[in-house]
């Protein structure tokens, strides 16, 4: 918000009144930057797939990004132009189908590590893959490292998640595979249908880029995501 401008009616007279408080105006009612990443382009997301495990069906119509999940997994990477500060993101989607959780188990855990959608933040950081790691790491670690621009590095990817367990809302957790992967739950889906995700950082993160996975392999789970928009906030 910027500065607020007290002015005296015996300093400014008609036209210089008016547009002295339209500056006024302007620098307290100064918006927010948003950045909406273009789902609806599948040739600005990089697709990737797990070995061993089949992978989603991804398609675009009417402008919304379709995401088929038949007892699969496969995450998609978009990388940002040049890394942007960001405060907030909010997703607009709707889901159909079943996510089905074992019994008995936690949403996360070994065999129920499914998720309609989990968003990824990979924020930049000073971590990197040396020559040996570059050489033997998994194509979906390495193609996570080439988001940082050349002579920079990678903090985490922070995954901003769905949930079918109320009770893990504003839960977070550092995975259990791999140090690398954050994750904070989000957003309770208790059914089918539309629904926002929207997360505010409880600071400012530096983001190099996107990950989008949409999970059903643990579970034996088919579902279908749509996905409409996806909004970066900076302020």
């Amino acid at each position: 918000m910027g500065s607020l401008l007290i002015l005296s009616s015996r300093s400014v007279t008609g036209n210089r009144m008016k547009k002295t408080l339209f500056i006024a105006l302007t620098l307290i009612a100064a918006p927010s930057l948003a950045l909406d990443v273009p789902v609806a382009d599948l040739a600005a997301w990089k697709v990737l797939s797990f070995r061993n495990i089949a992978a989603n069906t991804v398609t675009v119509n009417d402008g919304v990004m379709n995401i088929a999940v038949d007892k699969s997994a496969s995450p998609l990477v978009y990388k940002l132009a040049a890394p942007l500060t960001v405060t907030a993101v909010t997703v607009d989607a709707n889901w159909s189908g079943a996510l089905k959780l074992p019994e008995n188990t936690v949403q996360g855990e070994d065999g129920a590590d499914d998720s309609i959608l989990k968003l990824g933040i990979v924020e930049a950081g000073d971590r990197k893959l040396n020559w040996w790691q570059r050489r033997i790491a998994a194509d979906w670690l390495q193609q996570l490292f080439k988001l940082a621009p050349p002579g920079t590095g990678v903090r985490r990817i922070n995954f901003l998640s769905t949930t079918q367990q109320q009770g893990l809302v504003g839960s977070a957790r550092v995975h259990p595979l791999n140090d690398l992967l954050y994750e904070t739950r989000v957003t309770y889906l208790p059914a089918p249908g539309e629904f926002t995700m929207t997360y505010r950082f409880p600071e400012p993160v530096d983001v190099l880029g996107l990950w989008i996975s949409a999970d059903g392999d643990d579970t034996a789970s088919s579902f279908d995501l749509q996905i409409r928009r996806i909004t970066l906030h900076s302020e």
